[in-house]
C-alpha cells in the first residue's frame, strides 16, 4: 500500500488550471513502470467526474478517452512521464482558493491508487482543446537514445532469447515488451518454454500479440519440451516455478505451527529452503542442458530462491549466468520519491546480497542524504511508508534494498514476538502481513491469466513501452556493443572485500558483447558485511544439499536460517523440518536413495 503522503507527490505543483470546457491539471510518474487498468474518477470540490468526461494525454502516445482505458487495453506509463488530464466540466476560476482533487485510477499490480491533493488554480490553458478521441491505432514509440547499428549488428543472424516458465505469462509479457522496445532490434525468435501447456498457449498468443504491435519481423515458437527450443539461444531467461501451488499453505501453516511467522517465505527461512529442495534438481538438470545445447548463451535467473539457485548456477556450470532482480531500481527510485529528488540528480552506490543489499552512498549535488533522511523520520507518515527499513537504516546506517515486509523475514529482530510484528508490519501484501504470499499469490496466478485473455480479446494493438527490468538491456549492450551497467548477482571475486570469495553478491555488473564484467566495490561496513555473512552460509548449504543430495546440510541451512534461530531451538527446527519433509515427499523424490 502506498501512503498518502506519497501518493499527494504525484501531482505536479501549480499545473492546476482551467482549460476550454474544463479543468487541466498534471500528474508525474515517480512510483515505477507499469499499467493503468481504469482511471476510474477525477473528483473536484466533491463533485465526481466519470471516465466519459476525462482525456489523458501522455507524450509521444495519442489523446485517450479514459473510458477506452481499460484491463485489455490499458494505459502504458514509464517513471518520470508526464500525464496531463484534462476533465470536462467544472467551472472554476482563479483567486477562488484551493479545490479538493481526488483521481482515483486501477493499476496494474498497485491496485486502487486515490491521489488527494488541493491546489488553486494557475492560468489557463489554450494548448488543450477537447475532442472526441480514440484508442490509439497504431503503436508509438516512446523516444529512444539513438544507437548506432554496424553492418556487422546487421549481418548477425536474428539473435534468439528463450523464456523458461514462461507460463508466468504476465512477466513474460513484460519482458517480450521491453526487448521488441530496443531500438534497431528489428528481428529476431522468441523460444517460450512451459509445461503447463493452457499458460504456454496464453503466453505464446500475447507474445504474437505483442509482436505484431510492435510492427517488428520476430517469430514466436513455444514447446513443453525445452530440448526442441534451447538449441541455437542466444539468452536464456529462467522464471521457473516448481511445484510452487500445492506447497504454499505447507511453506507456511507448518512453520508457523514452531513461532515461525513468514510473509512471503520464499527466498529464505522455511519456505525458502524447501522451495530451493523443489527448484534445485529441476534448475541444475535445465543448466546442464543449456550447458549442452547452447553453451554460447547469455543466462538470467529470475526465479526463486533467486540468490541460492543463481550460486548453484555458478557452482555447477561453466557458462555465463547472471542473477536479476528489481529491488534495486525500485529502492533507488523510492529513495528519489521520499527525498522528493529528480531521479537523475540522486547518485547512490549499493551492493551486498539480493534483498539485503545497501545503499552505503546516497548523495546530491555533493551533499550526503542520510542526515536529511534521518530528520525526515520525525514525521510518522515517512517512517509508516517503510518501518522495517527506516529502523534498519537508524540502527546500522543504511538504507535496504528489500521491501520492509519481506526484509522483516532476513532478520532476528522483528517477527520473533506478536508486539514487534503490530509495531513494524502491516496489513499491506508487501508490509509484512502473516502468510501474504501463500494467501495472496494463487489469488494473483488466475488473475495474471485473465489479464492475458483480456489483453487477447482487445483488437487493437497494444501500447509497447520499456520497464525497469535489466534483461532488455542485457540483451541491448549484447547486440549494440553498447556497455552498460546493471546491478547483478555474481561470484564475489575480491568486488566485496569483506564478504567470502566464491559466496553469491549482488553487485554492479558492466555488460557488453563480451558478457557480464562485476565491477569492483570495496568493503561494505562491517555491521553490514555480518548481516549479509549470515545468510551466505545458508546458501552455501542449500547448494551443498542439491548437489550431493544431502539432507541434513538442508537440516543445517534451516538452523543458521536468522529468523528460525530467533523462535526455536536446534530440535525444534529439526523436528520442523522432518514435518515439512513428510508433507512435501511427493516433490522430493530426488532425495530418495
Amino acid at each position: 500500500m502506498i501512503p498518502n503522503f506519497i501518493l499527494k507527490k504525484l501531482y505536479k505543483k501549480n499545473s492546476l488550471s482551467t482549460a476550454p470546457g474544463g479543468i487541466a491539471l498534471t500528474i508525474l510518474n515517480k512510483i515505477d513502470t507499469g499499467y493503468v487498468k481504469a482511471l476510474k474518477s477525477v473528483a473536484v470540490d466533491g463533485i465526481d467526474y466519470g471516465p466519459e468526461c476525462i482525456e489523458i494525454y501522455v507524450p509521444e502516445q495519442e489523446m485517450r478517452q479514459a473510458s477506452d482505458v481499460e484491463p485489455s487495453a490499458p494505459l502504458p506509463l514509464k517513471v518520470g512521464v508526464e500525464v496531463t488530464i484534462l476533465v470536462k466540466g467544472p467551472s472554476l476560476k482563479e483567486n477562488e482558493g484551493k479545490h479538493e482533487i481526488a483521481i482515483r485510477l486501477d493499476v496494474q499490480d498497485l491496485g486502487n491508487l486515490d491521489i488527494r491533493f488541493k491546489d488553486s488554480i494557475h492560468g489557463h490553458r489554450d494548448d488543450i482543446t477537447p475532442s472526441q478521441w480514440n484508442a490509439p491505432s497504431q503503436l508509438k514509440e516512446s523516444p529512444q537514445e539513438s544507437v548506432f547499428i554496424t553492418e556487422e549488428m546487421r549481418s548477425h543472424r536474428p539473435i534468439k532469447v528463450v523464456f523458461l516458465g514462461a507460463g508466468s505469462a504476465v512477466f513474460c509479457r513484460n519482458l517480450v515488451n521491453d526487448i521488441l522496445c530496443i531500438p534497431g532490434l528489428e528481428q529476431g525468435e522468441f523460444g517460450l518454454v512451459d509445461i503447463d501447456e493452457e499458460r504456454l498457449e496464453l503466453a505464446h498468443q500475447i507474445s504474437e500479440k505483442m509482436v505484431q504491435s510492435s510492427g517488428k519481423s520476430w517469430t514466436v515458437q513455444s514447446s513443453v519440451h525445452r530440448e526442441q527450443i534451447l538449441p541455437g539461444a542466444d539468452f536464456v531467461i529462467s522464471m521457473i516455478e516448481v511445484a510452487g501451488l500445492r506447497n504454499v499453505e505447507h511453506d507456511y501453516k507448518i512453520p508457523l505451527k514452531y513461532g515461525i511467522d513468514q510473509c512471503i517465505g520464499d527466498t529464505i527461512g522455511p519456505g525458502g529452503i524447501f522451495k530451493m529442495l523443489r527448484t534445485g534438481p529441476s534448475w541444475l538438470a535445465i543448466l546442464r542442458d543449456i550447458e549442452r545445447l547452447c553453451p554460447q548463451a547469455m543466462v538470467m535467473n529470475y526465479t526463486n530462491p533467486m540468490s541460492a539457485l543463481t550460486l548453484l548456477g555458478l557452482q555447477a556450470v561453466n557458462i555465463p549466468l547472471v542473477g536479476l532482480c528489481h529491488s534495486v531500481q525500485n529502492t533507488s527510485h523510492q529513495l528519489s520519491l521520499y527525498l522528493d529528488i529528480p531521479y537523475d540528480e540522486l547518485k547512490w552506490e549499493c551492493a551486498g546480497i539480493n534483498h539485503m543489499a545497501w545503499f552505503t552512498h546516497l548523495e546530491h549535488r555533493g551533499e550526503d542524504q542520510y542526515p536529511r533522511l534521518r530528520q525526515m523520520l520525525n514525521s510518522t507518515d515517512l517512517f509508516e511508508a517503510d518501518p522495517v527499513r527506516f529502523e534498519m537504516m537508524r540502527q546500522f546506517g543504511a538504507f535496504v534494498t528489500e521491501s520492509s515486509g519481506h526484509f522483516s523475514e532476513y532478520l532476528p529482530y522483528f517477527r520473533k514476538r506478536p508486539d514487534l510484528l503490530q509495531k513494524y508490519t502491516r496489513e499491506a501484501s508487501d508490509a509484512g502481513r502473516s502468510g501474504s504470499y501463500a494467501e495472496d499469490w494463487p489469488k494473483a496466478r488466475t488473475s495474471a491469466d485473465q489479464t492475458i485473455r483480456e489483453l487477447l480479446s482487445h483488437e487493437g494493438n497494444m501500447m509497447l513501452q520499456r520497464g525497469e527490468e535489466y534483461a532488455s538491456h542485457i540483451v541491448e549492450a549484447w547486440f549494440a556493443d553498447k556497455p552498460t551497467i546493471i546491478h547483478g548477482n555474481v561470484l564475489n571475486q575480491g568486488m566485496i572485500s569483506n564478504l567470502p570469495c566464491q559466496a553469491c553478491v549482488e553487485v554492479p555488473v558492466m555488460v557488453d558483447r563480451k558478457g557480464f564484467h562485476p565491477v569492483h566495490f570495496g568493503a561494505l561496513p562491517p555491521q553490514m558485511a555480518a548481516l549479509n555473512q549470515s545468510h551466505l552460509a545458508f546458501h552455501e548449504l542449500a547448494v551443498k544439499a542439491i548437489m550431493e543430495k544431502d539432507k541434513e546440510a538442508a537440516i543445517h541451512a534451516l538452523m543458521l536460517d536468522p529468523l528460525s534461530a530467533a523462535v526455536c531451538s536446534p530440535a525444534e527446527i529439526r523436528s520442523l523440518f522432518e514435518e515439512m519433509w513428510e508433507a512435501q515427499a511427493q516433490d522430493l523424490e530426488y532425495f530418495r536413495p
